[in-house]
Protein backbone atom coordinates (compact mmCIF):
# COMPACT_ATOMS: atom_id res chain seq x y z
CA UNK A 1 0.00 0.00 0.00
CA UNK A 2 1.32 3.51 -0.84
CA UNK A 3 0.67 5.50 2.08
CA UNK A 4 2.17 8.63 0.69
CA UNK A 5 -0.60 7.91 -2.39
CA UNK A 6 -3.61 10.85 -0.82
CA UNK A 7 -3.95 13.37 1.57
CA UNK A 8 -7.37 13.98 0.49
CA UNK A 9 -9.44 12.92 3.48
CA UNK A 10 -12.97 13.05 3.84
CA UNK A 11 -15.40 15.09 6.08
CA UNK A 12 -16.46 13.14 9.19
CA UNK A 13 -19.95 11.63 9.11
CA UNK A 14 -22.80 13.53 10.36
CA UNK A 15 -23.14 14.02 13.93
CA UNK A 16 -26.19 13.51 15.18
CA UNK A 17 -27.52 14.74 19.29
CA UNK A 18 -25.94 12.59 22.00
CA UNK A 19 -28.98 11.07 24.08
CA UNK A 20 -28.92 8.72 27.00
CA UNK A 21 -29.86 6.15 24.74
CA UNK A 22 -26.42 6.65 22.69
CA UNK A 23 -24.49 6.96 25.97
CA UNK A 24 -25.56 3.77 27.37
CA UNK A 25 -25.01 2.18 23.89
CA UNK A 26 -21.57 2.93 22.98
CA UNK A 27 -19.64 5.43 25.00
CA UNK A 28 -20.56 5.32 28.45
CA UNK A 29 -21.86 1.08 28.44
CA UNK A 30 -18.43 0.04 30.38
CA UNK A 31 -18.72 3.13 33.04
CA UNK A 32 -22.32 3.23 34.00
CA UNK A 33 -25.99 1.09 34.12
CA UNK A 34 -29.27 2.77 33.57
CA UNK A 35 -31.59 1.46 36.59
CA UNK A 36 -34.46 3.74 36.05
CA UNK A 37 -35.85 5.28 32.97
CA UNK A 38 -39.29 6.51 32.08
CA UNK A 39 -41.04 5.39 28.91
CA UNK A 40 -40.24 8.15 25.69
CA UNK A 41 -38.49 10.30 27.67
CA UNK A 42 -34.76 10.52 26.37
CA UNK A 43 -33.73 14.16 26.69
CA UNK A 44 -30.30 15.29 24.58
CA UNK A 45 -27.26 15.15 26.37
CA UNK A 46 -26.08 18.78 25.96
CA UNK A 47 -23.64 19.08 29.44
CA UNK A 48 -22.81 17.25 32.87
CA UNK A 49 -22.29 19.01 35.93
CA UNK A 50 -22.31 17.84 39.68
CA UNK A 51 -25.27 19.21 41.62
CA UNK A 52 -24.43 22.26 44.12
CA UNK A 53 -27.20 22.33 46.88
CA UNK A 54 -26.32 26.32 47.49
CA UNK A 55 -26.77 26.76 43.51
CA UNK A 56 -29.58 24.49 42.05
CA UNK A 57 -29.34 26.18 38.62
CA UNK A 58 -26.73 23.49 38.16
CA UNK A 59 -29.52 21.37 37.30
CA UNK A 60 -30.89 22.64 33.90
CA UNK A 61 -32.08 21.59 30.06
CA UNK A 62 -29.93 19.05 28.60
CA UNK A 63 -27.60 18.55 32.08
CA UNK A 64 -26.52 15.20 33.15
CA UNK A 65 -26.68 15.80 37.10
CA UNK A 66 -24.15 14.10 38.89
CA UNK A 67 -25.54 13.34 42.68
CA UNK A 68 -21.88 12.68 44.63
CA UNK A 69 -22.40 11.38 48.33
CA UNK A 70 -26.46 10.79 47.63
CA UNK A 71 -27.09 8.38 50.41
CA UNK A 72 -26.53 11.69 52.84
CA UNK A 73 -29.22 13.61 50.76
CA UNK A 74 -32.62 13.36 53.00
CA UNK A 75 -35.79 11.81 51.28
CA UNK A 76 -37.47 14.89 51.01
CA UNK A 77 -34.46 16.85 49.57
CA UNK A 78 -34.13 13.99 47.07
CA UNK A 79 -37.53 14.20 46.09
CA UNK A 80 -37.55 18.07 45.22
CA UNK A 81 -34.01 17.35 43.39
CA UNK A 82 -35.84 14.72 41.48
CA UNK A 83 -38.91 17.54 40.74
CA UNK A 84 -36.79 20.15 39.92
CA UNK A 85 -35.01 17.86 37.41
CA UNK A 86 -38.02 16.71 35.46
CA UNK A 87 -39.57 20.09 35.48
CA UNK A 88 -36.26 21.39 33.35
CA UNK A 89 -35.82 18.49 30.98
CA UNK A 90 -32.55 17.74 32.49
CA UNK A 91 -31.03 15.02 30.45
CA UNK A 92 -30.85 12.66 33.81
CA UNK A 93 -29.59 11.53 37.27
CA UNK A 94 -26.44 9.75 37.82
CA UNK A 95 -25.33 8.06 41.21
CA UNK A 96 -22.55 6.08 42.72
CA UNK A 97 -22.90 3.31 45.19
CA UNK A 98 -26.17 1.52 46.24
CA UNK A 99 -27.70 -1.77 45.36
CA UNK A 100 -30.22 -1.59 42.06
CA UNK A 101 -33.02 -0.42 44.13
CA UNK A 102 -31.42 1.50 46.68
CA UNK A 103 -31.80 4.54 45.49
CA UNK A 104 -35.60 3.94 44.20
CA UNK A 105 -36.20 2.81 47.37
CA UNK A 106 -35.27 5.84 48.91
CA UNK A 107 -36.76 8.64 46.29
CA UNK A 108 -40.10 6.63 46.74
CA UNK A 109 -41.47 7.43 44.07
CA UNK A 110 -41.88 6.72 40.02
CA UNK A 111 -38.48 7.92 38.27
CA UNK A 112 -39.58 11.01 35.67
CA UNK A 113 -36.16 11.18 34.42
CA UNK A 114 -33.21 8.64 33.14
CA UNK A 115 -31.13 7.54 36.65
CA UNK A 116 -27.83 5.88 36.06
CA UNK A 117 -25.55 4.34 38.21
CA UNK A 118 -21.91 3.67 37.87
CA UNK A 119 -19.91 0.54 38.08
CA UNK A 120 -18.18 -0.40 40.75
CA UNK A 121 -14.46 1.06 40.45
CA UNK A 122 -15.54 3.71 38.03
CA UNK A 123 -14.59 7.51 39.19
CA UNK A 124 -16.82 10.42 39.08
CA UNK A 125 -13.58 11.97 37.19
CA UNK A 126 -13.52 9.10 34.67
CA UNK A 127 -17.45 8.99 34.03
CA UNK A 128 -17.01 12.51 33.61
CA UNK A 129 -14.66 12.85 31.17
CA UNK A 130 -16.29 9.92 29.30
CA UNK A 131 -19.81 12.16 28.89
CA UNK A 132 -17.44 15.31 27.84
CA UNK A 133 -15.50 13.30 25.52
CA UNK A 134 -19.10 11.88 23.82
CA UNK A 135 -21.05 15.50 24.00
CA UNK A 136 -17.93 16.57 22.01
CA UNK A 137 -18.16 13.63 19.28
CA UNK A 138 -21.75 14.00 18.99
CA UNK A 139 -21.25 18.05 18.53
CA UNK A 140 -20.22 20.16 15.33
CA UNK A 141 -16.71 18.87 15.10
CA UNK A 142 -13.12 19.59 12.95
CA UNK A 143 -13.86 18.10 9.35
CA UNK A 144 -10.66 17.11 7.74
CA UNK A 145 -11.76 19.68 4.96
CA UNK A 146 -11.01 22.33 6.99
CA UNK A 147 -7.29 21.48 7.91
CA UNK A 148 -4.02 22.05 5.93
CA UNK A 149 -3.41 18.31 5.43
CA UNK A 150 0.47 19.13 4.84
CA UNK A 151 1.09 21.03 8.22
CA UNK A 152 -0.30 17.97 10.10
CA UNK A 153 1.20 14.85 7.42
CA UNK A 154 4.28 16.45 7.92
CA UNK A 155 3.79 16.94 11.70
CA UNK A 156 2.77 12.69 11.58
CA UNK A 157 6.43 12.31 9.72
CA UNK A 158 8.53 14.48 12.36
CA UNK A 159 6.92 11.57 15.20
CA UNK A 160 7.67 8.85 12.89
CA UNK A 161 11.30 9.64 12.57
CA UNK A 162 11.61 9.72 16.05
CA UNK A 163 9.74 6.19 16.58
CA UNK A 164 10.91 4.69 13.65
CA UNK A 165 7.07 3.58 13.33
CA UNK A 166 4.04 5.12 11.61
CA UNK A 167 1.89 7.51 13.43
CA UNK A 168 -1.70 8.53 13.11
CA UNK A 169 -3.27 11.73 14.08
CA UNK A 170 -7.25 11.51 14.73
CA UNK A 171 -9.54 14.04 15.58
CA UNK A 172 -12.14 13.59 18.93
CA UNK A 173 -14.48 11.54 16.80
CA UNK A 174 -11.59 9.54 16.25
CA UNK A 175 -11.91 10.02 12.78
CA UNK A 176 -7.85 9.90 10.73
CA UNK A 177 -6.96 13.07 9.94
CA UNK A 178 -3.37 12.70 8.88
CA UNK A 179 -0.54 10.01 8.75
CA UNK A 180 2.98 9.52 8.74
CA UNK A 181 4.97 8.57 5.31
CA UNK A 182 8.48 8.01 6.38
CA UNK A 183 10.04 5.55 3.96
CA UNK A 184 10.98 2.38 6.23
CA UNK A 185 8.65 2.96 9.17
CA UNK A 186 7.38 -0.08 10.74
CA UNK A 187 3.41 -0.79 10.44
CA UNK A 188 0.74 -3.67 11.10
CA UNK A 189 -2.22 -4.41 9.92
CA UNK A 190 -4.72 -2.12 12.67
CA UNK A 191 -2.62 0.78 11.11
CA UNK A 192 -3.65 0.04 7.45
CA UNK A 193 -7.49 -0.79 8.46
CA UNK A 194 -6.98 2.99 10.18
CA UNK A 195 -6.01 4.58 7.09
CA UNK A 196 -8.19 2.11 4.66
CA UNK A 197 -11.16 3.31 6.53
CA UNK A 198 -10.08 6.90 7.98
CA UNK A 199 -12.14 5.45 11.08
CA UNK A 200 -10.14 3.56 14.21
CA UNK A 201 -12.21 0.25 14.40
CA UNK A 202 -14.15 -0.44 17.26
CA UNK A 203 -13.30 -2.59 19.82
CA UNK A 204 -12.89 -2.70 23.51
CA UNK A 205 -9.29 -2.72 23.14
CA UNK A 206 -9.84 0.31 21.33
CA UNK A 207 -11.82 1.91 23.61
CA UNK A 208 -9.45 0.93 27.17
CA UNK A 209 -6.77 2.57 25.15
CA UNK A 210 -8.48 5.85 24.16
CA UNK A 211 -9.62 6.39 27.40
CA UNK A 212 -6.26 5.46 29.01
CA UNK A 213 -4.76 8.40 27.27
CA UNK A 214 -7.56 10.81 27.96
CA UNK A 215 -6.90 10.87 31.50
CA UNK A 216 -3.15 11.23 31.32
CA UNK A 217 -1.17 14.07 31.09
CA UNK A 218 1.17 12.67 28.88
CA UNK A 219 2.59 10.08 26.71
CA UNK A 220 1.02 6.52 27.69
CA UNK A 221 2.82 3.50 26.38
CA UNK A 222 0.88 0.09 25.33
CA UNK A 223 2.55 -3.19 24.79
CA UNK A 224 2.58 -5.44 21.55
CA UNK A 225 -1.06 -7.41 21.42
CA UNK A 226 -0.59 -10.33 18.50
CA UNK A 227 -0.57 -9.21 15.25
CA UNK A 228 -0.64 -5.26 17.00
CA UNK A 229 2.57 -3.88 17.82
CA UNK A 230 3.39 -2.02 20.45
CA UNK A 231 2.84 1.95 20.60
CA UNK A 232 2.56 5.07 22.65
CA UNK A 233 -0.45 7.30 22.71
CA UNK A 234 -0.98 11.32 23.50
CA UNK A 235 -3.98 13.59 23.85
CA UNK A 236 -4.33 15.98 21.91
CA UNK A 237 -6.39 19.09 24.09
CA UNK A 238 -6.48 22.95 25.30
CA UNK A 239 -7.38 23.12 28.54
CA UNK A 240 -10.20 20.20 29.36
CA UNK A 241 -11.44 20.16 25.75
CA UNK A 242 -10.50 17.04 24.10
CA UNK A 243 -9.55 17.90 20.75
CA UNK A 244 -7.91 14.47 19.49
CA UNK A 245 -5.08 12.33 19.75
CA UNK A 246 -1.60 10.95 18.22
CA UNK A 247 -0.51 7.51 18.30
CA UNK A 248 2.57 6.10 17.14
CA UNK A 249 4.15 2.84 16.78
CA UNK A 250 6.96 2.24 18.93
CA UNK A 251 9.19 -0.87 17.33
CA UNK A 252 11.91 -0.54 19.80
CA UNK A 253 9.21 -0.91 22.93
CA UNK A 254 10.30 -4.11 25.58
CA UNK A 255 8.90 -2.70 28.58
CA UNK A 256 5.86 -0.51 28.80
CA UNK A 257 6.50 0.10 32.24
CA UNK A 258 9.51 1.78 32.08
CA UNK A 259 9.48 6.04 30.86
CA UNK A 260 9.75 6.75 26.88
CA UNK A 261 13.34 7.86 26.06
CA UNK A 262 13.36 11.31 26.04
CA UNK A 263 13.44 12.11 22.45
CA UNK A 264 10.40 10.21 22.33
CA UNK A 265 8.82 11.79 24.71
CA UNK A 266 9.57 14.78 23.75
CA UNK A 267 8.44 15.07 20.01
CA UNK A 268 5.25 13.78 21.41
CA UNK A 269 4.15 16.42 23.56
CA UNK A 270 5.29 18.91 21.11
CA UNK A 271 3.30 17.55 18.39
CA UNK A 272 0.78 17.31 20.61
CA UNK A 273 0.73 21.09 21.60
CA UNK A 274 1.82 22.18 18.17
CA UNK A 275 -1.80 19.74 16.78
CA UNK A 276 -3.89 21.50 19.37
CA UNK A 277 -3.03 24.77 18.33
CA UNK A 278 -3.80 23.73 14.55
CA UNK A 279 -6.84 21.70 15.43
CA UNK A 280 -8.37 24.56 17.92
CA UNK A 281 -8.06 27.26 15.17
CA UNK A 282 -9.75 24.94 12.80
CA UNK A 283 -12.32 24.58 14.65
CA UNK A 284 -13.48 28.08 15.15
CA UNK A 285 -12.58 27.65 11.30
CA UNK A 286 -15.71 25.37 10.98
CA UNK A 287 -16.40 26.45 7.51
CA UNK A 288 -16.73 29.89 5.69
CA UNK A 289 -20.09 30.31 7.11
CA UNK A 290 -19.16 30.58 10.37
CA UNK A 291 -16.33 33.26 10.02
CA UNK A 292 -18.48 35.46 7.62
CA UNK A 293 -21.02 35.31 10.77
CA UNK A 294 -17.88 36.44 13.08
CA UNK A 295 -16.86 38.86 11.09
CA UNK A 296 -20.21 40.31 10.29
CA UNK A 297 -21.04 40.56 14.10
CA UNK A 298 -17.53 42.09 14.92
CA UNK A 299 -18.72 44.73 12.47
CA UNK A 300 -22.05 45.35 14.23
CA UNK A 301 -20.47 45.71 17.27
CA UNK A 302 -17.31 48.02 16.24
CA UNK A 303 -19.97 50.44 14.23
CA UNK A 304 -18.48 49.64 11.33
CA UNK A 305 -21.52 48.13 9.26
CA UNK A 306 -21.46 47.92 5.71
CA UNK A 307 -25.48 47.29 5.16
CA UNK A 308 -25.04 43.39 4.96
CA UNK A 309 -24.53 42.25 7.94
CA UNK A 310 -27.99 40.86 8.83
CA UNK A 311 -28.53 39.19 5.59
CA UNK A 312 -24.86 37.37 6.57
CA UNK A 313 -26.08 36.57 10.32
CA UNK A 314 -29.67 35.42 8.23
CA UNK A 315 -31.26 37.91 10.48
CA UNK A 316 -34.73 39.75 10.04
CA UNK A 317 -34.42 43.27 11.29
CA UNK A 318 -37.47 42.67 13.94
CA UNK A 319 -35.59 39.60 15.35
CA UNK A 320 -34.81 39.58 18.90
CA UNK A 321 -31.84 39.49 20.35
CA UNK A 322 -29.16 39.73 23.25
CA UNK A 323 -26.00 40.17 23.73
CA UNK A 324 -24.14 38.50 25.61
CA UNK A 325 -20.23 39.28 26.68
CA UNK A 326 -17.68 36.79 28.38
CA UNK A 327 -14.16 37.90 29.60
CA UNK A 328 -11.11 36.75 31.96
CA UNK A 329 -11.53 38.37 35.04
CA UNK A 330 -8.76 40.56 34.96
CA UNK A 331 -6.10 41.47 33.05
CA UNK A 332 -5.23 37.52 32.82
CA UNK A 333 -5.25 35.92 29.47
CA UNK A 334 -2.93 36.10 26.49
CA UNK A 335 -4.34 36.17 22.76
CA UNK A 336 -4.36 32.44 23.01
CA UNK A 337 -6.24 32.29 25.77
CA UNK A 338 -8.66 34.35 24.64
CA UNK A 339 -9.02 32.60 21.37
CA UNK A 340 -9.35 29.33 23.76
CA UNK A 341 -12.17 30.95 25.07
CA UNK A 342 -13.95 31.98 21.98
CA UNK A 343 -13.74 28.01 21.01
CA UNK A 344 -14.92 26.82 24.07
CA UNK A 345 -18.21 29.48 24.22
CA UNK A 346 -19.35 28.77 20.96
CA UNK A 347 -19.24 25.07 21.16
CA UNK A 348 -20.78 25.40 25.14
CA UNK A 349 -24.11 27.92 24.24
CA UNK A 350 -24.73 26.53 20.73
CA UNK A 351 -25.68 23.14 22.38
CA UNK A 352 -28.11 25.36 25.01
CA UNK A 353 -29.53 28.53 22.91
CA UNK A 354 -29.95 30.00 19.35
CA UNK A 355 -26.57 31.61 18.58
CA UNK A 356 -26.42 34.05 15.60
CA UNK A 357 -22.43 34.77 15.87
CA UNK A 358 -19.75 34.45 18.77
CA UNK A 359 -16.95 37.29 17.94
CA UNK A 360 -14.05 37.74 19.58
CA UNK A 361 -12.76 41.81 19.96
CA UNK A 362 -10.47 43.27 21.87
CA UNK A 363 -10.11 40.22 24.50
CA UNK A 364 -13.66 39.93 25.08
CA UNK A 365 -16.27 36.91 23.53
CA UNK A 366 -19.28 38.65 22.17
CA UNK A 367 -22.34 36.46 21.37
CA UNK A 368 -25.24 37.07 19.60
CA UNK A 369 -28.50 34.99 20.92
CA UNK A 370 -31.72 34.73 19.32
CA UNK A 371 -35.14 34.56 20.80
CA UNK A 372 -35.62 32.56 23.80
CA UNK A 373 -36.32 33.82 27.36
CA UNK A 374 -33.94 35.77 29.64
CA UNK A 375 -33.95 32.70 32.05
CA UNK A 376 -33.00 30.49 29.78
CA UNK A 377 -29.95 32.56 28.58
CA UNK A 378 -29.02 32.90 31.85
CA UNK A 379 -29.12 29.75 32.49
CA UNK A 380 -26.89 28.69 29.78
CA UNK A 381 -24.16 31.46 30.65
CA UNK A 382 -24.49 30.08 33.89
CA UNK A 383 -23.65 26.47 33.07
CA UNK A 384 -20.77 27.44 30.77
CA UNK A 385 -19.07 29.36 33.42
CA UNK A 386 -18.99 26.07 35.50
CA UNK A 387 -17.68 24.28 32.26
CA UNK A 388 -15.04 27.17 32.05
CA UNK A 389 -14.21 26.98 35.76
CA UNK A 390 -12.94 23.67 35.17
CA UNK A 391 -11.00 24.33 31.67
CA UNK A 392 -9.36 27.71 32.49
CA UNK A 393 -7.46 28.84 35.73
CA UNK A 394 -8.41 31.97 35.27
CA UNK A 395 -12.24 33.27 36.06
CA UNK A 396 -14.72 34.04 33.66
CA UNK A 397 -16.89 36.64 34.32
CA UNK A 398 -20.38 37.54 32.55
CA UNK A 399 -22.48 40.59 31.09
CA UNK A 400 -25.99 40.31 29.17
CA UNK A 401 -27.49 43.66 27.42
CA UNK A 402 -30.92 44.16 27.29
CA UNK A 403 -33.24 43.08 24.73
CA UNK A 404 -33.04 44.79 21.50
CA UNK A 405 -34.31 44.52 17.79
CA UNK A 406 -31.43 43.16 15.37
CA UNK A 407 -32.06 46.73 13.29
CA UNK A 408 -31.04 48.59 16.58
CA UNK A 409 -27.48 49.47 17.22
CA UNK A 410 -25.19 46.68 18.42
CA UNK A 411 -22.84 49.16 19.21
CA UNK A 412 -24.91 50.55 22.28
CA UNK A 413 -25.82 46.46 23.37
CA UNK A 414 -21.69 46.24 23.51
CA UNK A 415 -21.48 49.49 25.48
CA UNK A 416 -23.95 48.22 28.24
CA UNK A 417 -22.07 45.01 28.10
CA UNK A 418 -19.07 46.64 28.63
CA UNK A 419 -19.72 48.63 31.15
CA UNK A 420 -20.95 46.06 33.39
CA UNK A 421 -17.95 44.25 32.76
CA UNK A 422 -16.19 47.06 34.03
CA UNK A 423 -17.87 47.26 37.61
CA UNK A 424 -15.92 45.36 40.30
CA UNK A 425 -16.13 41.26 39.86
CA UNK A 426 -18.44 39.35 42.16
CA UNK A 427 -18.07 35.47 42.18
CA UNK A 428 -21.07 34.51 44.19
CA UNK A 429 -23.25 36.55 40.42
CA UNK A 430 -20.78 35.98 37.72
CA UNK A 431 -23.76 36.44 35.07
CA UNK A 432 -25.09 40.05 35.80
CA UNK A 433 -27.58 42.14 33.66
CA UNK A 434 -28.27 45.86 33.78
CA UNK A 435 -31.53 45.06 35.79
CA UNK A 436 -29.05 43.71 38.39
CA UNK A 437 -26.56 46.57 38.83
CA UNK A 438 -28.49 49.74 37.62
CA UNK A 439 -27.40 51.27 40.84
CA UNK A 440 -23.88 50.47 39.97
CA UNK A 441 -24.21 51.05 36.59
CA UNK A 442 -25.45 54.95 37.54
CA UNK A 443 -22.91 55.46 39.50
CA UNK A 444 -20.16 54.72 36.75
CA UNK A 445 -22.32 56.66 34.28
CA UNK A 446 -21.98 59.86 36.30
CA UNK A 447 -18.12 59.41 37.43
CA UNK A 448 -17.15 59.25 33.60
CA UNK A 449 -19.79 62.05 33.00
CA UNK A 450 -17.64 64.45 35.61
CA UNK A 451 -14.02 63.14 34.21
CA UNK A 452 -15.51 64.11 30.93
CA UNK A 453 -16.91 67.37 32.32
CA UNK A 454 -14.56 68.52 35.48
CA UNK A 455 -16.49 71.97 35.92
CA UNK A 456 -19.71 69.81 36.82
CA UNK A 457 -17.54 67.89 40.10
CA UNK A 458 -18.86 69.55 43.29
CA UNK A 459 -16.89 71.66 45.51
CA UNK A 460 -16.86 69.17 48.08
CA UNK A 461 -14.92 66.69 45.50
CA UNK A 462 -12.70 69.46 44.31
CA UNK A 463 -11.14 69.71 47.56
CA UNK A 464 -7.66 68.12 48.35
CA UNK A 465 -8.18 64.31 49.56
CA UNK A 466 -6.16 64.62 52.89
CA UNK A 467 -7.53 62.37 55.52
CA UNK A 468 -9.83 65.11 57.55
CA UNK A 469 -11.13 65.62 53.92
CA UNK A 470 -12.10 62.31 53.12
CA UNK A 471 -13.74 61.90 56.67
CA UNK A 472 -16.21 64.67 56.44
CA UNK A 473 -16.99 63.01 52.73
CA UNK A 474 -17.11 59.58 54.10
CA UNK A 475 -19.79 61.19 56.83
CA UNK A 476 -21.70 62.95 54.49
CA UNK A 477 -22.31 59.62 52.41
CA UNK A 478 -23.40 58.22 54.88
CA UNK A 479 -25.83 60.61 56.60
CA UNK A 480 -27.19 60.38 52.86
CA UNK A 481 -27.77 56.64 52.75
CA UNK A 482 -29.39 56.12 55.89
CA UNK A 483 -31.42 59.01 56.66
CA UNK A 484 -29.57 60.79 59.55
CA UNK A 485 -27.75 60.95 62.02
CA UNK A 486 -28.28 58.12 64.13
CA UNK A 487 -27.93 55.47 61.13
CA UNK A 488 -24.67 57.20 60.14
CA UNK A 489 -23.21 56.86 63.40
CA UNK A 490 -23.99 53.27 63.44
CA UNK A 491 -22.25 52.88 59.52
CA UNK A 492 -19.07 54.86 60.72
CA UNK A 493 -18.85 53.35 64.34
CA UNK A 494 -18.56 56.87 66.20
CA UNK A 495 -21.24 58.57 68.02
CA UNK A 496 -24.00 60.48 66.66
CA UNK A 497 -22.76 63.91 68.07
CA UNK A 498 -19.98 63.20 65.92
CA UNK A 499 -21.33 62.98 62.65
CA UNK A 500 -23.33 65.73 63.60
CA UNK A 501 -20.08 68.07 64.27
CA UNK A 502 -18.55 66.54 60.78
CA UNK A 503 -21.81 67.53 58.62
CA UNK A 504 -21.91 71.17 60.21
CA UNK A 505 -18.54 71.09 59.34
CA UNK A 506 -18.96 69.83 55.64
CA UNK A 507 -21.65 72.54 55.12
CA UNK A 508 -19.63 75.52 56.83
CA UNK A 509 -16.18 74.98 55.03
CA UNK A 510 -17.81 74.01 51.20
CA UNK A 511 -21.07 76.27 52.11
CA UNK A 512 -23.58 73.59 51.65
CA UNK A 513 -27.61 73.72 51.08
CA UNK A 514 -28.53 70.31 52.33
CA UNK A 515 -32.09 71.65 52.46
CA UNK A 516 -32.19 72.60 48.96
CA UNK A 517 -33.26 69.27 46.71
CA UNK A 518 -31.23 70.08 43.84
CA UNK A 519 -28.02 70.69 45.83
CA UNK A 520 -28.94 67.86 48.11
CA UNK A 521 -29.10 65.22 44.64
CA UNK A 522 -26.07 66.93 43.02
CA UNK A 523 -24.03 66.45 46.54
CA UNK A 524 -25.17 62.61 47.17
CA UNK A 525 -24.83 61.70 43.25
CA UNK A 526 -21.27 63.47 42.97
CA UNK A 527 -20.00 61.28 46.37
CA UNK A 528 -21.25 58.13 45.24
CA UNK A 529 -19.90 58.67 41.69
CA UNK A 530 -16.53 59.50 43.12
CA UNK A 531 -16.77 55.88 45.42
CA UNK A 532 -17.45 53.68 42.65
CA UNK A 533 -14.66 55.41 40.59
CA UNK A 534 -12.13 54.14 43.66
Amino acid sequence: MDLASSTDLPGSDEETTLTIETLLTTDAAATCVRIASPSQVDTPVLAVDYFDAEADESIAEGVLTILPSWRLIDRTTLRRLHATAAARRAAGLAIRGGGQDEFLDTLGEQPQLPILRLRDGVSWTEFEAVVTRAIGEHAPGISATLLQPDYLYALADSVAEVFGGAVAIENHARTLLAYSTVPGQHIDELRFENIRTRQVPDSSRNYEQYREVLRADGPVRFPQFEDELARAGIAIRAGNLQLGSIWAIDPDCTDTQAPLPEAQHEVLERAARLAAGHLLASWRALDAESRRREQALARLLDGDAAGDELAALDLAPDAQLRLAALRFVGESGGPADQRQLHTFVDRQLRARVSVAAVALVRGTCYVATVGGTPERLRDALAATLRAAARAFTTPVRVSISSPLLAEDELTTARRETDSILRLQHDPKHPVRSSADVHAALFAQAIAAMLDEHPHLRHRALAAASDRRTRELRDTLLAWFEHGGASGAAQSLQVHENTVRYRVKQAVDEWQLQLDEPDEAFALWASLIAARSAD
